[in-house]
């Protein structure tokens, strides 16, 4: 069975236990598991497949068919409760109820991931470091950035990505950038990737008084297309992302950090 305490998003589990599962009993079947837990076959795979959320009255009879020890059930129980929670309060509680069932050593892993998305300064050091030479604790980029954040922020920041394999500390004492990065697969890690968003979103709204229009692009347009190909749209700028992203890796000088924000979305209900 897939280690259960390495999820974080429950539907992804039953995924993967189904698939292993299958292999040494054939005869599973999402029908044969519905009926021992007196659910809908169809509604069932809607679950699995990530469509609908796991019922409270199917809860128990769910963590006997996959055969969970006591601090398993436990876990996939607040697992499923992290999956339904709404609301960036609530999400920051059920991941914490979450951690308190992991091994210390994953835990910190989890929480140190969690907290690189948390603040739009952490990629952005990361970037600096990449950019420029950064020595110390990372005291003095508390001013370089805009806005300015706290030399204890700036500080931790450093600690945080050093913690993460993002950034290490040269010979000559100077911190260097890594080829490391950090999944955003699961559900907990999208829910701090909106918050991150919310954040640079602000700051183009800021930039718009801030800073000077030779030192930014801000531009919008309003179009009409069908709807059928808003797909085709969100393809093409996955390609600009990807070109722009080659073209800046491979910059042999690169001096500033930049934020870009590409935005679609529709201004009418369908």
């Amino acid at each position: 069975m897939p280690d259960l305490l390495q999820y974080t998003d429950y539907r992804a589990f039953l995924r993967d236990w189904f698939v292993e599962a299958k292999q040494t009993s054939p005869a599973l079947s999402y029908r044969f598991l519905a009926n021992r837990m007196e659910i809908d076959p169809g509604f069932l795979v809607h679950i699995f497949h990530g469509q609908k959320h796991l019922s409270e009255k199917h809860l128990k009879p769910l963590v006997t068919a996959l055969k969970l020890d006591k601090r398993q059930g436990e876990y996939f129980q607040r697992l499923v409760a992290f999956g339904k929670a709404k609301g960036e309060q609530e999400i920051g509680r059920r991941f914490s109820e979450l951690m308190e069932l992991r091994e210390a050593k994953v835990r910190e892993v989890s929480a140190s991931h969690y907290r690189y998305y948390q603040n739009w300064y952490v990629p952005a050091i990361r970037c600096l470091v990449a950019a420029r030479q950064v020595v110390g604790d990372g005291s003095e980029l508390a001013g370089i950035l805009r806005p300015n954040i706290t030399q204890a922020q700036a500080r931790d920041a450093i600690a945080l990505l050093a913690k993460l394999g993002m950034i290490h500390r040269a010979a000559d004492g100077s911190w260097d950038a890594t080829d490391a990065h950090v999944s955003s697969g699961d559900a907990w890690t999208h829910m701090a990737i909106r918050s991150f968003q919310k954040q640079t979103l602000q700051l183009a709204m800021d930039a718009l008084e801030s800073v000077p229009k030779d030192h930014r692009e801000i531009s919008t347009m309003t179009l009409a297309i069908a709807q059928e190909e808003m797909e085709t749209v969100q393809e093409m700028i996955r390609e600009f992302r990807s070109k722009l992203a080659k073209w800046a890796v491979g910059m042999p000088k690169a001096d500033m950090v930049y934020q870009l924000n590409i935005q679609v979305f529709p201004l009418v209900m369908p």
